[in-house]
């Protein structure tokens, strides 16, 4: 009986270790190439695909940035092959590196403009159908060439990808990422997209003639092409309908004097609610969020609570003016790039059965949408009636 309890004990212990999973590939990791970037672009000759790898020999400390000959030595690299499919360009790549290519590590995906003109269908493909390309994988459009990506300053990251990253993150641009872009070709192809572009002249250049890179509004796709682009601007209010603001800042005129008031804006959210009354579609977008006074030109007195509602509407007023544009513009690309049929498709299932063939011409003649902003003064810091406006009066105010 002590025996077989042993026995079935040993067993036990065993049993754990044949659970215990080996390596799940035979390529080592020194021979293992690590994309972190995908450009792809238009080619007289194909497609143009580029890839970014970090270089492991150069990121040891005292490598990165320079070399014995005291030449800047960067710790990635970009390699560049044409060919007439994706996959012929993947390949020449492959040919040419010493190590084997892996996918896993890929965060940002880079299209060019004429690439986006031209439609996205056979990147989407190969996304689709490669397993490792995680779907939470950045995607930017890109105003410029895959070489001036390469040159771009990395004063403050090590790597273009962790820039790149950067932006999504930090909510400076629209995310969209390789999960957003297969649902929305899914929905019928519209979607918006960020654009990144390069600087051109002044401070957007650093002393070795770097380029620096920033966000530069969306673009509007409809079927998978790229038909038209939100500036600065349009993409804010963008951000806000998408749901994805949770910080900005924004300048008003004081309703005293018409002085310029600075507001730090956080804790932001978005519900859309689609209404149908009769044959007419329209949704309420309501935002919300909490505004704290961050700076202001006005002498205005921050205890009068008229002048304090005045001044939240003002800010409300400037948030609907920017949703309102990113919708129109959407409107006139006939492009449903907020996927707002969705919600109708949720809600209202068998209406959108009848209204789902025609759902673009549909959205951009007759669909309306109204904004409720809710916008709460929480904080105007520790001097709501500074001494200083006594103290030194405006001059001009005083003529």
């Amino acid at each position: 009986m002590k025996s077989s309890s042993k026995l079935l004990i040993s067993l036990l212990a065993c049993l754990p270790l044949c659970l215990l999973g080996g390596c799940w590939s035979s390529v080592e990791l020194n021979d293992r190439a690590f994309a972190r970037i995908l450009v792809l672009d238009y080619h007289d000759t194909g497609i143009e695909l580029t890839l970014g790898f970090p270089l492991p020999s150069r990121l040891s400390a005292g490598k990165a940035g320079s070399s014995a000959g005291g030449q800047s030595t960067k710790p990635f690299t970009f390699i560049t092959k044409t060919g007439k499919d994706i996959g012929q360009a993947y390949r020449k790549i492959q040919a040419d590196l010493p190590r084997e290519i892996t996918l896993g590590q890929l965060r940002s995906i880079v299209i060019s403009k004429k690439f986006a003109q031209k439609g996205i269908k056979p990147f989407a493909d190969f996304l689709a159908r490669e397993p490792a390309i995680h779907i939470n994988g950045n995607l930017f459009v890109m105003n410029g060439t895959a070489k001036q990506l390469a040159d771009i300053s990395t004063t403050f990251e090590k790597f273009p990808s962790d820039i790149l990253s950067d932006f999504s993150e930090e909510n400076e641009s629209i995310s969209m990422t390789i999960k957003d872009m297969l649902m929305a070709i899914f929905n019928g192809g519209d979607m918006v997209m960020p654009i990144l572009v390069f600087g051109e002249a002044g401070d957007e250049s650093d002393s070795k003639g770097n380029n620096w890179l920033r966000a530069g509004g969306a673009a509007i796709f409809k079927q998978g092409k790229m038909v038209s682009t939100l500036n600065t601007k349009e993409s804010r209010g963008a951000l806000w309908i998408l749901g994805q603001t949770k910080e900005a800042e924004f300048n008003v005129s004081s309703p005293t004097d018409g002085k310029t008031v600075s507001f730090y804006v956080q804790h932001a959210s978005t519900k859309i609610k689609p209404i149908i009354n009769g044959k007419q579609i329209s949704f309420l977008i309501t935002c919300k969020a909490n505004a704290n006074l961050l700076s202001t030109e006005s002498t205005m007195d921050l205890t009068v609570q008229k002048d304090m509602k005045l001044l939240e509407q003002r800010l409300a007023d400037k948030l609907k003016g920017r949703i309102g544009q990113a919708f129109a513009k959407s409107k006139t690309a006939e492009s449903d790039v907020f996927q707002l049929g969705n919600y109708i498709k949720w809600r209202y299932p068998q209406k959108w059965k009848v209204i789902k063939k025609d759902w673009r011409a549909y959205f951009s003649a007759k669909v309306r949408v109204d904004t409720k902003i809710e916008m709460v003064m929480k904080w105007t810091g520790a001097v709501q009636n500074p001494e200083w406006n006594r103290l030194l009066p405006d001059k001009e105010a005083a003529k």
